[in-house]
């Protein structure tokens, strides 16, 4: 297997975990924190945010949280984790947010697209936007399976266009629904380079044309590059030119999906980036290290600079 030769220091802030108690029939890879390591130091990743892109009810959300915190724990150098949060019971949902910061010290969230048909942009989730929004949180959005029975598939993985498009059904529904100018103070980070969004930004900022939408170009074009987006599965440079279309470079961040994505095809993304006309020698290092450096607050206390 081919090792990524860089120099460049990397934060990887879209790494999972494999729970032990995850089931068989989803057929995921083994998993366990001494062969993260390992695959980390072949890659150079020097720093990952854990996570498991899940909600459920309030007693396996907090055992997932506290097993990431205790991996965080096992290596503080090289881990941080984003918390799973329940959506069962919002007001539960908001004591996980206190319990997972003050007590777990958790780096921020990840969230579904949708748990069971609730979207990010319900207003039945107004008060837990509420409370990230006064918690400042960074939260990566994570595609789940799209709410409904009747989506067509054609008898393939979701993982190979549903989960891109329902990414950018959920956080398009958020932005026409004003939830990014109402809660300003929270982190976006959308996953696998938002989907179809850049490509699709500028089609979803002229809805207002035909009465689709209330906000106008430039609103919905201010949202979309308010968000920060992960490069995982989209490592190729129409995709970067299309980013930079929409974002500022600044709102870039290295994203792997490692495990559930192999080794052999992250470190074939990572030669990508590193080799890239697209972006600058420092534009890269921005993206690999230093935007996610900015973003998280456990390296405000000098840690890996």
């Amino acid at each position: 297997m081919g090792v990524c030769k860089t120099i460049r220091k990397m934060i990887d802030v879209h790494h999972h975990i494999v729970p032990l108690q995850a089931p068989k029939s989803l057929n995921l890879p083994k998993w366990s924190i001494e062969e993260d390591l390992e695959t980390m130091d072949r890659l150079g990743i020097e720093v990952s945010l854990l996570s498991v892109p899940v909600s459920g009810n309030t007693e396996m959300v907090l055992r997932i949280n506290e097993h990431l915190a205790s991996l965080v724990q096992y290596n503080s150098n090289r881990y941080g984790f984003l918390a799973s949060l329940s959506l069962e019971n919002i007001d539960s949902t908001l004591g996980q947010v206190d319990f997972a910061y003050d007590s777990l010290k958790a780096d921020g969230f990840i969230l579904p697209t949708n748990y069971n048909g609730l979207y990010l942009g319900s207003e039945k989730l107004l008060p837990l936007l509420y409370e990230l929004n006064r918690r400042q949180a960074v939260v990566l959005v994570h595609p789940s399976t799209p709410s409904g029975d009747n989506f067509p598939t054609f008898d393939r993985d979701l993982s190979v266009y549903e989960y891109p498009l329902e990414t950018t059904r959920a956080v398009m529904d958020m932005i026409y629904k004003d939830r990014l100018t109402q809660f300003p103070n929270i982190k976006w980070i959308i996953s696998h380079a938002g989907g179809a969004i850049p490509y699709l930004s500028h089609r979803l900022s002229i809805a207002h044309e035909w009465n689709g939408v209330s906000q106008d170009e430039n609103e919905v074009l201010e949202a979309i590059s308010s968000l920060y987006f992960d490069l995982a599965l989209s490592t190729a440079d129409n995709v970067y030119q299309c980013l930079k279309g929409v974002a500022n470079i600044s709102r870039l961040l290295l994203g792997t999906d490692l495990p559930l994505r192999c080794e052999s095809g992250v470190s074939k993304s990572l030669d990508h980036i590193n080799n890239t006309s697209v972006f600058t020698e420092i534009e890269k290092q921005d993206i690999l290290f230093d935007n996610a450096h900015r973003l998280f607050h456990r390296f405000e206390k000098g840690i890996h600079k």
